[in-house]
C-alpha cells in the first residue's frame, strides 16, 4: 500500500520555528544561542534546504533507496533526476509522513523543507 507524504505550506510565517508533530521537539534553531543549530528527534526524516541536505536519517535513506550513495551522488540524483530538494522529498512514501515547507516570499526562491514520521 502506497502512503505518499503529505504536505502542508509556510508561505507568510515561513520563519516559524519548526517542531515536530509527533513529539514537540525544536528541531531549527532549538539554542537560542545558535538560531542555525539543528537538533533532530526520532521521528524526524530530513532537514534540507534548496542548496543542501542539513540531515538525512537512516529510514530517509532507505525508503528512498540513497543507503551506500556518497553526497555527491545523492546530489546529483535531487538536482538532476527528481527536480531538487523539494522534488525529492516528495517522494517519501512512509505511512502518517508529513513534510512541512517554507518558502520565503518572492522574489527569493528560496525553501526549507522538513520532514517527519511516526514509528510503525
Amino acid at each position: 500500500m502506497k502512503h505518499p507524504i503529505q504536505r502542508t505550506e509556510l508561505k507568510t510565517f515561513y520563519y516559524t520555528p519548526v517542531h515536530c508533530p509527533f513529539c514537540g521537539v525544536r528541531v531549527m534553531g532549538a539554542d537560542p544561542a545558535d538560531e542555525t543549530r539543528i537538533t533532530a528527534c526520532p521521528h524526524t526524516l530530513f532537514i534540507a534546504h534548496d542548496m543542501a541536505f542539513e540531515y538525512r536519517s537512516k529510514r530517509f535513506n532507505e525508503n528512498l533507496n540513497l543507503t551506500g550513495l556518497s553526497d555527491k551522488e545523492v546530489e546529483e540524483r535531487w538536482l538532476i533526476e527528481e527536480g531538487g530538494v523539494d522534488g525529492l522529498t516528495n517522494k517519501v512514501n512512509l505511512v502518517d509522513a508529513i513534510k512541512i515547507a517554507a518558502y520565503e516570499p518572492e522574489p527569493s526562491p528560496y525553501g526549507s523543507y522538513y520532514g517527519f514520521a511516526p514509528f510503525e
